[in-house]
């Protein structure tokens, strides 16, 4: 190596010596400069390389250790120590068949080491406890089986318990495994199709759908051991629980069986997925199951890409006819309150996964074609039908919806029917008049000719038709929206009529009354919804504190149609929806060119907004959001992300939301749902964490699960605000602990942040410098520094800045925690000619707290070894050192005992020594006092 052997060996002396004194970080240093210094294949390094395994597991880094360890075996096989140390580390990481077989080994190399023997009983005891629970698996798998097909004692809650466990068994792979081999497969299909106790069936369908979870195996066995007719029955059970258990077998199969890839198996179930749409002896649960595992496998990006072949298969007329179904026409389909909600998604679906006008043209063909033939039918319940079919294209692709809503004749018939005096004809007939009006700019002919004819069915004693009447005049009265400027209705009657339908909804005809059927309050709560758009009516929503206690309570109804709008009104009141931001030069050219304009009104602005947010948060909002939080619908949690930016939004209310479980509720809404919903939920989660505890705000485990979401806010097409406030919770919660900043690191975290250290806006870079400061306390962000890289010249350079202080408190403090490992403070005084300058800058900070942080980097390199403690007390360092050390302002008490540690670790290396005076904060140079030395004695 070219250097002598001899120091190596001092290095370790020196290393045995501290680790003897408990400085395990000096001896750790020591350990590694000899193990540079020896040949990576000489039996030396193996020596250096066990000590330096053993301070790391004082020090509690067992990775490192293991590592360490593994490296010395390799030179020295079968070495004692190298051998129990590792057994040590793996333990503590709970690697106990690695331990298991290190202490084993070691028994046989050196059996009379009486060290080894607890760690060997131990273990012995942990590794038996794995097998018994191994071996346990077995027989309780024996046994449930027994119990469940073979016990004839006729203990039937016995059975059912056993039943229940077998579902717990086949969630582990080894349970499932197990039954699969004993046959439970045929026994459970028996159990499905003879027993008679329905929650024996409903357990047997669910241990098969664990069964077939991650295994193509056990899920082809099933498939074809059920066979795809009797899944489709099962699927298709009146039994709601039996149907959805049913489903979940089949989308695991699915799942298993083509890997979200092309299977000779789905050429089969798909098609038979599209009958059920419209067979008639499926249930209305059954027909929701299938089109929600059409939905989540028809697309290409997230499914099997089947979009092409469900129009070609006559998909669309199926599943047409199912979403115009009506529940009082005897002879139609059975469906649920959901099924033409769950239509319209999948038509939506596979509208949007179709990529070129071709097949886009053949989809519309497809819906054409259904609609001419009802259209064309002479019974009247076929117009309907068509017409409710419609509605729910208007609510999905509306785009093709309204281009049917457009042919001749068309709105004409639905207004026909809402004006001919059959009660069923007239209530779909006004539900479909409120979803024809979506278009702002295709909505002048709907008011003009609907207007007239819902304020007379509004005056109806059928409150099914009054409250769709009522909705529809909320969403005609709605298209202005902020608009100040824009009136929906031509005639005066806009005002008087908004005062009418915000009195019937707010004071509770429908939304207060549990009495009343859940559809009215449904429909009444989508009139709010539309209505709240208008500033006036918020206001007045506001300050009605009874209505908005009743609206909060919705919140926690089961359907999701009634949740929705009420989510739709929390951000009509926060105005948390997105808005489009117009250039000045735009507005200026429209103005120009004597073009409307929007205007918003002045109570749609701050401070207005803040305070009806206030009133929702005095009124209970945040516990209601945290209810609304757990909703299936996307868009459900998207409204409900958007209301909790809103809230989070004031400071004074975050704690608030952390008290009533909203931070823990955020945390999924950050990882799923809609970008926009994810993006905002997260950036709620950064404002929380900005100003907040993390031990509070994000106990345990769950500090960790909000690093993602924050990191997502990196991203360089968010705002510069998202980019700013991810940096600051980052950085709150990097000082937190050592888990939070291992997970950041393994998020790829670092280069984000590191993007943001170059960035030009002062806020930005501080942020992101302040972030990396507190991640270098992480050992594999330290060796990250240690590369051929300019990320120390970037920190020093930026450390000498004289103007921004909160810039240097940030690099200062991420360069004292670099001072510690002694090759980066050589890499300091090597990264630019400047570092001396930047050293004394910072060892004479007139702000206190900046100061200690520069002595405290010199203190780390003067520790580091003599040869920079040398070059340390050779500059002007010294003096800075020495003058530091004589300070008696209070304020500079920490870096006056730097300085004098620093001093004193000088004196240690025999570069300097004391004043003979006996003061002990007066040092001079070594060889100066060696020169006096020598005149006195001339």
């Amino acid at each position: 190596m070219g250097v002598p052997t001899d120091e190596a060996l001092s290095c370790k002396d020196e290393g045995n010596q501290h680790f003897k004194e408990g400085r395990y970080d000096d001896a750790l240093a020591c350990y590694t400069k000899a193990l540079k210094l020896t040949s990576s294949e000489g039996a030396e390094s193996a020596v250096y390389l066990k000590n330096r395994a053993a301070c790391h597991l004082k020090l509690k880094n067992y990775k490192l250790a293991v590592s360490d360890c593994s490296k010395a075996l390799e030179v020295v096989p079968n070495d004692p120590k190298s051998l129990f140390r590792r057994c040590q580390a793996y333990e503590e990481m709970g690697s106990f068949e690695e331990a298991y077989k290190d202490v084993s080994n070691l028994l046989r190399v050196d059996p009379k080491n009486k060290a080894i023997q607890p760690v060997l009983r131990r273990l012995n005891s942990i590794m038996q406890d794995k097998v018994k629970a191994q071996n346990s698996t077995d027989s309780r798998v024996t046994q449930m089986l027994d119990l469940v097909f073979k016990d004839s004692s006729g203990d039937e809650k016995k059975r059912k318990q056993a039943a229940n466990n077998l579902i717990v068994l086949a969630k582990e792979e080894a349970g499932a495994e197990l039954i699969f081999k004993a046959g439970g497969i045929d026994h459970l299909m028996r159990m499905v199709d003879g027993e008679k106790d329905r929650e024996l069936r409903l357990t047997a369908i669910r241990v098969l759908a664990c069964m077939a979870c991650n295994s193509k195996t056990r899920a082809r066995a099933i498939y074809t051991g059920v066979g795809l007719k009797k899944l489709c029955i099962w699927i298709g059970s009146a039994d709601e629980d039996q149907s959805s258990a049913a489903a979940n077998l089949m989308k695991a199969i699915i799942n298993c069986i083509t890997n979200l890839e092309e299977a000779p198996e789905v050429e089969m179930i798909f098609p038979a997925l599209i009958v059920m749409l419209h067979h008639s002896k499926v249930s209305g649960i059954g027909r929701d199951n299938a089109i929600e595992l059409i939905i989540k496998f028809i697309t290409r990006t997230e499914g099997l890409g089947w979009s092409v072949k469900f129009t070609e298969a006559n998909g669309i007329q199926n599943l047409l006819e199912a979403a115009g179904t009506i529940p009082e026409h005897s002879s139609g389909l059975q469906i649920t309150k959901n099924t033409r909600m769950h239509a319209s998604l999948l038509l939506s679906k596979i509208y949007e996964d179709l990529i070129s006008d071709q097949e886009r043209e053949q989809y519309r063909n497809a819906v054409e074609a259904y609609f001419s033939d009802m259209f064309g039918d002479s019974i009247m319940e076929s117009k309907i039908e068509a017409i409710m079919a419609l509605a729910a294209l208007l609510q999905g692709p509306n785009e093709v919806g309204n281009s049917i809503l457009g042919k001749q004749g068309c709105l004409e018939l639905i207004i026909a029917l809402a004006d001919s005096g059959n009660a069923v004809h007239i209530k779909y007939a006004v539900e479909a008049l409120v979803h024809s009006a979506s278009k702002k700019d295709k909505c002048s002919g709907v008011i003009k000719q609907a207007t007239p004819l819902l304020k007379e069915l509004y005056q109806s004693q059928n409150d099914a038709i009054k409250v769709r009447a009522l909705v529809g005049l909320c969403k005609l009265g709605s298209f202005a929206g902020s608009d100040v400027t824009s009136k929906s209705f031509a005639d005066g009657s806009t005002q008087t009529l908004a005062k009418a339908c915000r009195k019937q909804v707010i004071q509770h005809l429908f939304l207060c009354n549990p009495s009343k059927d859940p559809d009215l309050r449904k429909w009444a709560a989508e009139g709010l919804a539309y209505l709240t758009l208008d500033v006036e009516v918020k206001e007045a929503l506001c300050d009605d504190s009874d209505a908005l206690l009743s609206l909060l309570q919705l919140t926690k109804h089961s359907d999701q149609g009634i949740v929705y709008p009420v989510a739709q009104v929390l951000v009509n009141i926060t105005n948390s929806y997105d808005k489009k931001e117009i250039a000045k030069e735009m507005l200026d050219l429209a103005k120009y060119a004597q073009h409307h304009v929007p205007e918003e009104d002045e109570k749609d602005k701050e401070p207005y907004i803040s305070q009806r947010v206030g009133k929702l948060v005095k009124a209970g909002v945040v516990n209601a959001l945290v209810a609304l939080a757990s909703a299936e619908s996307e868009g459900t949690r998207d409204l409900v992300s958007r209301v909790f930016l809103a809230v989070c939004n004031d400071q004074e209310h975050r704690g608030l939301v952390i008290q009533q479980g909203g931070a823990k509720a955020l945390i999924p809404l950050a990882n799923g749902g809609t970008d926009a919903g994810r993006i905002k939920a997260s950036q709620a989660l950064a404002k929380i964490a900005v100003t907040s505890n993390p031990e509070i705000a994000f106990p345990g485990q769950r500090a960790c699960e909000v690093v993602r979401p924050l990191i997502s806010l990196l991203a360089i097409e968010r705002s510069a605000l998202e980019n700013f406030e991810s940096l600051m919770a980052l950085t709150n919660l990097a000082s937190s602990s050592e888990s939070v900043r291992r997970r950041i690191f393994k998020e790829k975290g670092i280069p984000a942040i590191e993007y943001y250290t170059y960035e030009e806006h002062e806020e930005l870079r501080r942020a992101a410098l302040e972030c990396m400061c507190n991640m270098t306390m992480n050992e594999e962000v330290l060796e990250i520094y240690k590369g051929e890289n300019d990320r120390v010249k970037l920190v020093v350079l930026l450390s000498g800045d004289e103007e921004d202080v909160k810039l240097v408190r940030a690099t200062s403090g991420t360069l004292a925690t670099l001072s510690r490992d002694p090759e980066l403070c050589h890499k300091i005084t090597t990264c630019t000619p400047s570092w001396m300058d930047v050293m004394k800058t910072l060892a004479a900070h007139p702000v206190p707290d900046i100061q200690h942080r520069g002595i405290f980097i010199l203190l780390g390199m003067m520790c580091a070894d003599k040869d920079l403690a040398h070059k340390l007390v050779e500059s002007d360092l010294l003096e800075v050192l020495m003058a530091v050390s004589r300070l008696e302002d209070p304020a500079r008490k920490m870096a006056k005992q730097c300085a004098v540690q620093a001093l004193e670790r000088a004196v240690e290396w025999g570069l300097i020594k004391a004043n003979p005076d006996g003061q002990q904060t007066m040092f001079n140079k070594l060889a100066q006092v060696e020169e006096d030395e020598e005149e006195e004695e001339d």
